[in-house]
């Protein structure tokens, strides 16, 4: 059996890929121990992707930088003109949700992005303003999950930390499987099911990675983060794969191996 990632023939009986880890899609993942994805093999693959599209990356977090910061800006520049109380508060509130709005957007676009490139396809640039689609149930969504956190915070701090990883997946559930809020929460718990501390040390990991990122005068930012976002979606991918139980909720798990002989010899990035 050939893993439809990295090529490599596995035993016709394995369910995981003995060189990425990438579960076979022509195996049943129900005999699987236990989930697994492995750190270096996931950041691997995001730091080839960015490597290979360094300069789409570098723009990609330009453009980011720019619409993000252009509501900050401009709070700067009305409270320099001046303007009656009344005034000055209202484009304040106003900015503010509209920077708001800009953050939801590109931060669903990034997420796009980084499917596309997990599916071997290179997404167009405007692809991080596509966000209307999905827009209300990412909103809806992040509204429970912060709620969910802050009240497992409120419980001594321990719930708040297991419930954050344990629905941690259910922006990637809402972008790319198009599910509500409550069943991309639900469905998130399903797949992180027995891998919460792992994921929580790869958040950790992810996190120290585009600190070093950040130390390297920011500019290795543009290096780091790219890396540690195609990881994420691609462990989204691989623990989804795992979890059979998602058909409950209407997600197809793949289970018929691919044509090989179609597949490329080469990445297409």
């Amino acid at each position: 059996m050939h893993c439809p990632r990295c090529k490599v023939e596995n035993p016709d009986d394995a369910q995981l890929c003995g060189s990425c880890s990438w579960v076979l899609t022509g195996a049943s993942t129900v005999g699987l121990d236990r989930k697994y994805f492995n750190f270096s093999d996931v950041l691997g693959y995001g730091w080839r992707v960015m490597k290979t599209n360094f300069w789409f990356f570098v723009g990609i977090g330009l453009v980011f930088l720019i619409v993000t910061y252009l509501p900050i800006v401009a709070r700067v520049v009305v409270k320099s003109l001046n303007l009656p109380k009344a005034s000055d508060i209202t484009l304040g509130i106003l900015l503010r949700v509209l920077g708001w709005v800009i953050h939801i957007v590109v931060a669903i676009g990034l997420i796009k992005i980084a499917l596309g490139f997990c599916d071997e396809q290179k997404p167009p640039f405007a692809t991080l303003f596509d966000a209307w689609d999905c827009f209300w149930r990412y909103l809806g969504a992040g509204i429970l999950y912060c709620l969910i956190v802050l009240g497992g915070l409120i419980l001594l701090i321990v719930p708040g930390i297991i419930w954050a990883v344990k629905f941690s997946l259910c922006y990637y559930f809402v972008i790319d499987k198009g599910l509500g809020p409550i069943e991309a929460l639900k469905a998130s718990s399903r797949a992180t099911m027995g891998v919460k501390w792992r994921l929580f040390g790869f958040g950790i990991l992810c996190a120290l990675i585009n600190l070093l990122g950040m130390l390297c005068l920011l500019v290795g930012v543009f290096a780091t983060y790219p890396t540690v976002l195609i990881a994420g979606v691609l462990v989204y991918r691989q623990l989804s794969a795992q979890t059979p139980e998602l058909a409950e909720l209407g997600i197809t798990v793949p289970t018929a191996e691919p044509d090989v002989d179609s597949l490329p010899g080469e990445r297409r990035f």
